[in-house]
């Protein structure tokens, strides 16, 4: 049975307040901007939100927010699908009908304007993470070992059973050293001392992003 995940390049992509404000503005405006026009609107939201960043260090926030848009945001959000951007004319637009679309990427965006949020999603935004996750909720603590051998299940279509050892160790490796201290450092999963990992507390699992999306069918946390 398939495991149900959201899409990890929409999750990275939006794994950034900078790059969900400028989405949320391209899309509310439906007009096409320059990285100006673009940078001039969200320092002037920053300001709204926060007046203390008013007067010189504005003009200077401004420079840097069009620097970071240019080089950084929006090449990731157009890789991603999200946005169409030409860096030679600095015209950007959110066109429709792209991955960025689906009701839950948009309550996410409209619901999470804060930095405070973007560990979380950085954290969700690989599909191997998602499925260890899962397999916690569903199945209790478990194993490294375990878990790749449903990883690498997941990801060639095939039961766990039907996967070699040989790729079950080279996934167990990455999990090891990659996924999994992304989600005890992220606060979803704990480690006991003989080395076994469990779901841990989750409370964006109640955001209501998480309810329009994939991880809706999850099951819920014991």
């Amino acid at each position: 049975m398939a495991i149900p995940t959201a899409s990890p390049v929409v999750l990275d992509a939006l794994a950034d307040a900078t790059r969900r404000a400028a989405l949320a503005e391209l899309v509310d405006s439906g007009a096409t901007a320059t990285v100006g026009e673009l940078a001039a609107t969200l320092a002037e939201r920053r300001i709204e939100t926060d007046p203390d960043t008013g007067g010189s260090d504005a003009t200077v926030d401004r420079a840097e927010l069009r620097t970071a848009l240019h080089h950084v945001h929006l090449p990731t959000l157009a890789e991603a699908g999200g946005i169409t951007f030409d860096p030679e004319s600095g015209l950007v637009a959110a066109p429709s009908d792209t991955p960025f679309d689906r009701e839950w990427a948009a309550r996410l965006v409209a619901d999470h304007p804060d930095p405070a949020y973007d560990a979380t999603l950085a954290a969700l935004a690989s599909e191997r993470r998602q499925v260890v996750l899962h397999e916690l909720l569903a199945d209790g603590p478990a194993r490294e070992r375990d878990l790749a051998a449903v990883v690498a299940a997941h990801e060639r279509g095939v039961a766990p059973t039907a996967v070699p050892a040989s790729v079950t160790e080279v996934v167990e490796l990455s999990l090891t050293h990659t996924h999994v201290p992304r989600l005890v450092a992220a606060g979803f999963v704990t480690r006991d001392p003989d080395g076994g990992l469990a779901a841990a507390s989750m409370p964006w699992r109640s955001d209501p992003w998480v309810a329009a999306s994939p991880l809706e069918s999850w099951p819920a946390p014991s």
